[in-house]
């Protein structure tokens, strides 16, 4: 923490939520105890939530600085911040128990970090219709 006191912009925020460091364990794991938060690679899922190896974590990623909020812009990447897809068969095929999934569970390929703005930056072209 200290090395990034006073000095967190978007890329480090970026940074920060693609984080595989297990700070229980003092290592890198993907797993539950992550900011990445890799759940279905977890053997001890979350308590009574989620139980080993459950189909969740965190795939919806935003991140603003002080000057984008004021341009009601935001940072923001579907899937796994860390770049890992989450491919249902393969998923399935491992962990046969959640099989009662397979008609709701879909792939989550993990997206690049894009920014979304209500208007165009500077030397962009406004969108058309």
């Amino acid at each position: 923490m200290e090395q990034f006191k006073g000095k967190i912009d978007v890329a480090a925020a970026e940074s920060f939520l693609a984080d595989h460091y297990d700070t229980f364990e003092k290592k890198d794991d993907a797993d539950e105890r992550t900011l990445c938060g890799h759940i279905e690679l977890s053997p001890r899922g979350v308590g009574q939530w989620q139980p080993p190896y459950g189909a969740a974590g965190a795939v919806q990623n935003k991140v603003a600085d002080a000057t984008m909020a004021e341009h009601m812009s935001f940072s923001a990447a579907a899937g796994h911040s860390c770049g890992l897809n989450f491919k249902s068969a393969e998923y399935l095929h491992e962990h046969s128990g959640f099989s009662w999934e397979k008609p709701l569970l879909r792939d989550m390929d993990a997206y690049p970090w894009t920014t979304f703005s209500i208007a165009p930056q500077s030397g962009q072209a406004a969108a058309k219709p």
